[in-house]
């Protein structure tokens, strides 16, 4: 199931939600159960609305920035997922990491030294590199358990590489009538997505295909 939608007009949704196979997080005022087919809860995350941009997860666990307060950790944490508050300079963890249950890849801006914290969180392997020349990993590329949006200039080693640390299917594309940044116009799971509502008819085509909703 799918939905194209704009939060207070803007389209770029997945700055303001996150989803996994286990649960839905986000500052909107609808839940969007019946989308997701996810318990879900809205938060804040350093105060901002930006849920999405500054965090990572999967189903077994999340990524928060240091700026997170103490009783927005304490909401979380009753989801029910393992929760690690990433020590580095860069706030913008969305941006950083991308992840599913089956794999992530970190961005090469977050120190090594917390690399094995990130594993145990998100039980999965995971691999430090750069995608489409980039150090945004999370930004240009958009995964779940079903498939992979990525940037539409993507070289076929960025696609192979993808496709062998999460372990699913991956194409190129983009949202909002052409933004290469997929993951500003997604929030999705394996049993639905909210996409943003300048998708264009074929970019749409693309994404249903890739992610299966």
């Amino acid at each position: 199931m799918k939905k194209l939608f704009d939060y207070y007009g803007d389209a770029n949704i997945g700055f303001y939600g996150r989803a996994s196979d286990k649960f839905f997080i986000s500052s909107f005022d609808e839940d969007f159960s019946n989308i997701l087919k996810v318990p879900s809860k809205r938060v804040s995350i350093g105060g901002t609305e930006f849920v999405g941009l500054l965090t990572a997860m999967n189903s077994n666990g999340i990524l928060l920035p240091t700026i997170t307060r103490e009783e927005e950790m304490e909401e979380i944490k009753k989801i029910g997922l393992d929760v690690l508050v990433l020590k580095e300079k860069f706030t913008a963890l969305g941006n950083l990491i991308v992840a599913n249950d089956k794999g992530a890849i970190v961005s090469e801006l977050i120190s090594k030294t917390n690399l094995k914290a990130i594993e145990d969180v998100l039980k999965v392997e995971i691999v430090q590199a750069s995608l489409v020349n980039s150090k945004i990993v999370g930004s240009v590329c958009f995964a779940t358990n079903k498939g992979v949006l990525l940037h539409r200039e993507a070289s076929d080693e960025d696609v192979e590489l993808v496709r062998s640390v999460l372990k699913v299917e991956v194409e190129k594309g983009s949202v909002n009538f052409g933004s290469p940044f997929v993951a500003s116009g997604l929030i999705a799971n394996s049993y639905g997505g909210l996409i943003g509502s300048k998708t264009s008819g074929y970019e749409l085509d693309v994404i249903l295909r890739v992610l299966k909703v």
